[in-house]
């Protein structure tokens, strides 16, 4: 059996920085975001290309466009770095057990994180994980209290520090039948709950004096979800979300630029235990590279900079 790579086999780093160009939509905010130059990023991506003999990318009036190979990477890229660091997760943690309590704040319920709390489930079937959704302030009281191990909000709006912080790009979603009209107001899905994002998503409406009405509203991701795609209305959404659920991107409308959600991992001072630093793992790895890790942030980040680490020749 062979053992060497071929000079033709696919490298996770480059699928990984491929994926954070889809999902910023330029170089320029992938290299911010990932903390690199953006030749760097350009670099990597011609990388890419030359081993898949195919081009990803055109140029286009908005900036970078997929390709139709570039947009037939996306799923295999995803499958990919999914599978890699499923098996790092599992041969890591294999032996992880206890209970871990995870707070979160009800917006980010609702950004699709179900789906990483259940592949940490599968993986560790011997840990028992118990969810809160609550109001930040609550949450920040469980954790001061001992009764969450970690909580996953809004940073501007607990008063603790942040082990990391991530940047979620968002965008505008809706149906192909939506039409919008500036002498009509923009019908609105929005969420039914308080939302600092969601507030400044309207106030960017107000000021650009686009006037608008709530069509939809509820607790729901998936609700939510069927109202922007049945062209109900215009909703918000991380261009995750977006591009998962194939939503139509609402573009070139004279929309204001969507509000940047910013979230922050926190952790309770008395937090211990394998299981629980595999679940900071998991987290930090769903959400990407932290935009911003305090000096005094713990192991587990280290962690899951090695889950996403560059392969070095």
């Amino acid at each position: 059996m062979a053992t060497s790579m071929g000079s033709g086999d696919l490298d996770l780093s480059l699928l990984r920085t491929f994926l954070a160009v889809v999902q910023h939509g330029s170089l320029g905010k992938t290299a911010a975001a990932v903390a690199k130059t953006q030749p760097a990023i350009s670099q990597q991506m011609i990388r890419l290309e030359n081993i898949l003999g195919q081009k990803l990318f055109a140029r286009g009036r908005n900036g970078i466009q997929l390709t139709h190979h570039g947009k037939l990477l996306i799923t295999y890229a995803n499958r990919a770095v999914d599978l890699n660091d499923e098996t790092l997760l599992r041969l890591r943690g294999e032996k992880s057990r206890g209970r871990v309590a995870l707070g979160v704040s009800a917006d980010v319920a609702l950004i699709g994180l179900a789906p990483a709390l259940k592949r940490f489930q599968s993986i560790h079937p011997d840990v028992e994980l118990g969810v809160t959704v609550s109001s930040p302030a609550r949450l920040e009281s469980l954790l001061r209290a001992g009764k969450l191990d970690l909580a996953i909000a809004d940073p501007t709006v607990l008063t603790s520090t942040p082990a990391a912080k991530w940047d979620v790009p968002m965008g505008w979603a809706a149906g192909k039948d939506l039409h919008l009209d500036r002498s009509r107001a923009i019908p609105l899905v929005l969420i039914e709950s308080p939302c600092a994002w969601q507030d400044e998503m309207l106030d960017s409406l107000r000021r650009s004096e686009w006037k608008w009405r709530v069509a939809f509203e509820s607790t729901s991701l998936d609700a939510i979800l069927t109202a922007a795609q049945s062209g109900l209305g215009l909703a918000c959404l991380p261009t995750e979300i977006i591009r998962k659920f194939k939503l139509g991107r609402a573009q070139g409308m004279g929309l204001p630029s969507p509000p940047g959600l910013q979230l922050g991992l926190f952790r309770s001072a008395t937090l211990a235990g394998g299981a629980r630093t595999m679940l900071e793992v998991a987290l930090t790895s769903w959400f990407g590279p932290a935009a911003e890790v305090p000096n005094h942030s713990t192991d587990f980040l280290c962690e899951a900079q090695r889950l996403r680490a560059d392969s070095r020749p």
